[in-house]
């Protein structure tokens, strides 16, 4: 039987990628998510931490670029969604990577775990409600976003390898 995690790993890895694709995807978009893609498939099926941490790496630049190609009302829930579905990945992947099952973990209480992914959710939900007003751009609004958009993967990737 698989275990549940394995799936979980393949399921969210490429439901991210899936969500972020827009309506009339590019093909640099449709060329990430496939990758994004293969490497989930690669990280469920090994438990390689390099696996893993790929998995992640693309997945999260398969959401960065289409967010950066495409500019459709409904892009920032897609991204909301998109954010939520790479926690899931990121939980997945630390379960499926664990040594063996016969190692105890002590782990913190659910509220103090959960806390960081809460905090990361309702910040991506503010920057979606504030991405959808109309504004007009300037040159230091898009360094921001850049800057946030860097800080955020090289976030994504330093959490999963700890």
């Amino acid at each position: 039987m698989i275990p549940w995690w394995r799936v979980l790993v393949l399921v969210s890895g490429t439901a991210c990628a899936a969500v972020a694709l827009p309506p009339d995807p590019s093909r640099p978009v449709l060329v990430a998510a496939g990758a994004a893609g293969t490497a989930c498939l690669v990280a469920a099926v090994g438990r390689w931490r390099l696996a893993g941490t790929l998995a992640v790496t693309l997945v999260t630049a398969t959401v960065l670029l289409a967010d950066v190609l495409d500019s459709s009302v409904v892009r920032p829930v897609q991204t909301v969604l998109a954010g939520v579905l790479l926690l899931v990945l990121l939980t997945a992947l630390e379960r499926n990577e664990e040594p063996s099952p016969a190692v105890t973990v002590l782990r913190p209480p659910l509220a103090r775990r959960l806390g960081a992914p809460a905090l990361a959710v309702a910040a991506a939900s503010l920057v979606a409600v504030t991405a959808a007003q109309d504004v007009v751009p300037s040159v230091a609004t898009v360094v921001a976003g850049l800057l946030a958009a860097v800080a955020a993967l090289a976030v994504a990737t330093r959490v999963h390898r700890n």
